[in-house]
């Protein structure tokens, strides 16, 4: 009988097959500009390639860290980000913290140690998560307080996006339907009023609404994108012979890479893009329903939501389907923190998935969940003894 492989192969497939993607992209999508402004057309993937040797170290120690070590101590890291984060929106008003010749952007390492947080918090307080005062309540304030240092900074995209991945975590956890609902429709008025007293927030959305009515203005990045996507076709005009990326598209190597994928490699190629985050999120399901326990599951449903919510906002953006936001399609974007956290993530989520594939974790089975009673009863509960998740 052949032995199975105690690694989850499509997963780590995925996840270096975009780094790939992103190697390649990056170099055709910046080359020009980097020639005509640094002269040298290796000046984006040099940078690229230093950031992420940083992340594959970033996921060899993030892969090999006993992070369920973490529980309970994942309030300190918060505390810090969130001093980091009160920094950047009040004393300086941006989003860049620099040491010395390191710079990140403080939304980053506030999303991740958010993301553990919340993974240790719900797994403590499952069965309280029922009760709007004692379980959703303390942690919609976590969300909001640190969401709105963010969009202080400002960075409305960021605190959207950081929104909408723990609010996906809180989703899977035993919240009752109609609290969700109610946190739901209570954030739409705040979201339009975030919109309506920023005049580049709604300059932006009126853009997206009619971007013809200033071509060579506000709606001139997103009319030269469609014009990439029209250029390419089915199979695209051929790798690195984009022409939108002559000064025709802005960002080309950044937020908007995956329009120049869609010149060059065409439909084929964004299908494929399209599909390793597909891939991404099916394995990232099938590890959470594997989990052994609450805390490793909601940790890699955070995770997961980070990678496919951040690729679809900027896949959507580049079609025309989202209004402009600034975010980079993970991985595949020139480098940054973003893709040294990106490794992390990948790091510690490959971990959790091989522990699955190589049977340390119990396989599960999960049934529909009973959300709407008025029991307090955890659809989702763990047993310490028998050291796996039960659905109920």
């Amino acid at each position: 009988m052949k032995k199975k492989l105690p690694i989850d192969i499509w997963l780590a497939g995925a996840f270096f097959t975009l780094i790939v993607i992103g190697i390649i992209m990056v170099y055709s999508s910046s080359a020009f500009y980097a020639e005509e402004y640094f002269g040298d057309h290796l000046y984006f993937l040099k940078r690229h390639l230093t950031y992420l040797f940083l992340g594959l170290i970033g996921m060899g120690l993030a892969y090999s860290f006993p992070i369920r070590k973490l529980q309970g101590y994942t309030w300190l890291p918060v505390a810090i980000s969130g001093g980091i984060l009160f920094y950047l929106a009040f004393i300086v008003q941006g989003r860049w913290v620099s040491l010395g010749p390191i710079g990140f952007q403080g939304v980053d390492v506030a999303r991740f140690f958010l993301i553990l947080f919340f993974a240790d918090s719900l797994s403590r307080k499952e069965k309280m998560m029922t009760n709007f005062t004692e379980g959703l309540f303390p942690h919609l304030c976590y969300l909001i307080v640190f969401s709105a240092m963010v969009l202080k900074q400002p960075d409305f995209s960021s605190s959207f996006l950081l929104a909408l991945t723990l609010l996906t975590m809180l989703f899977v956890a035993p919240v009752k339907l109609p609290h969700l609902a109610l946190t739901g429709a209570s954030f739409i008025p705040l979201l339009i009023l975030a919109v309506i007293f920023s005049p580049y927030k709604l300059q932006r959305v009126l853009t997206f609404m009619n971007p013809e009515a200033d071509l060579q203005g506000a709606g001139y990045q997103i009319y030269q994108s469609m014009v990439s996507f029209g250029s390419g076709g089915i199979t695209g005009v051929g790798y690195a012979r984009s022409t939108q990326k002559m000064f025709f598209l802005p960002e080309a190597h950044t937020d908007f890479v995956f329009a120049i994928i869609g010149e060059e490699l065409g439909l084929l190629g964004t299908m494929f893009v399209v599909a390793l985050f597909g891939l991404v999120l099916v394995r990232g399901i099938r590890a959470a329903r594997r989990a052994d326990e609450p805390f490793i599951y909601y940790l890699t449903i955070g995770i997961t939501a980070h990678f496919v919510l951040y690729a679809i906002v900027n896949m959507m953006v580049t079609l025309h389907l989202l209004p402009a936001t600034g975010l980079p399609l993970p991985f595949i974007s020139y480098g940054g923190t973003a893709l040294l956290f990106s490794c992390i993530y990948a790091g510690i989520l490959m971990k959790i998935a091989n522990e699955t594939v190589s049977g340390k974790a119990p396989r599960r089975k999960p049934s529909r969940s009973n959300r709407g009673g008025g029991n307090n009863q955890s659809f989702i509960s763990f047993n310490p003894e028998k050291g796996k998740r039960i659905w109920m």
